[in-house]
């Protein structure tokens, strides 16, 4: 599947068009091919399927600066409702991860065939904080924050989003969005950045499937990425 880099609605966005879309929607601090995740879930979809990866975030070289969860959720809908008019798109499903799924909640965008949730998280408190604060070389100035990343790129985030962060009910929200659109929860045994998170309450919720890879990182790095997309694909491809 070919690659087409372009822009939807003044959105920077990689995408293909096709009968039966997935619109990725990423994670916290990150751009939209971080960590190859969705790349490799893209190169993985079956015929008649299309994509669409767009960057929540304003991304300059290797700089990213993070964006209000409002204007988040505001691209998500734009998207969707983008190509709920195209005329070759005869359904739409969603895929998000991590920060991704709690915007994917936030919004609960209509016309969605599928969604599936990848390792969101639910503790919107001080843990999110001191996760980007305290990492090497983490540099406030000023009302921003300077996060270096293992991936060579540089997150700029204003202190006002770790408050917003902080009022959060993720969980909640979860549920919220599952009484509205059925969801496959995946989640990883060994989460290095969410810790251990009680998922109970979600799991045992008849409108979310949810299912724990074994020896997945919060990445699905390693063997458990091809787990991770296998599934992600049976549910997306389900009738």
């Amino acid at each position: 599947m070919a690659d087409a880099s372009n822009r939807i609605l003044d959105i920077h966005a990689d995408y293909e068009l096709a009968p039966h879309m997935v619109v990725f929607s990423h994670g916290f601090g990150v751009e939209r091919t971080a960590r190859g995740m969705f790349s490799d879930i893209v190169q993985a979809l079956p015929e008649n399927y299309g994509y669409v990866m767009f960057d929540y975030y304003d991304v300059t070289d290797k700089t990213v600066s993070i964006s209000t969860f409002e204007d988040q959720q505001r691209m998500l809908l734009s998207i969707i409702a983008w190509l709920s008019e195209q005329a070759s798109v005869t359904d739409i499903s969603l895929v998000a991860h991590s920060m991704g799924c709690i915007v994917a909640a936030l919004a609960q965008p209509p016309e969605i065939k599928h969604a599936v949730m990848l390792a969101p998280p639910l503790q919107m408190n001080e843990r999110t904080r001191d996760y980007f604060t305290n990492k090497f070389g983490a540099e406030q100035r000023g009302d921003l924050w300077s996060i270096p990343r293992r991936d060579g790129t540089t997150t700029i985030i204003p202190s006002a989003v770790f408050i917003e962060l902080s009022g959060l009910e993720a969980g909640k929200l979860l549920l919220d969005y599952a009484a509205v659109q059925p969801f496959a929860l995946l989640l990883p045994a060994h989460d290095e950045v969410l810790g251990e998170t009680d998922y109970n309450d979600l799991a045992l919720d008849e409108n979310i499937s949810a299912q724990t890879i074994d020896d997945a990182d919060h990445n699905f790095t390693g063997d458990s990425r091809s787990v991770m997309i296998q599934t992600t694909l049976d549910w997306l491809t389900a009738e």
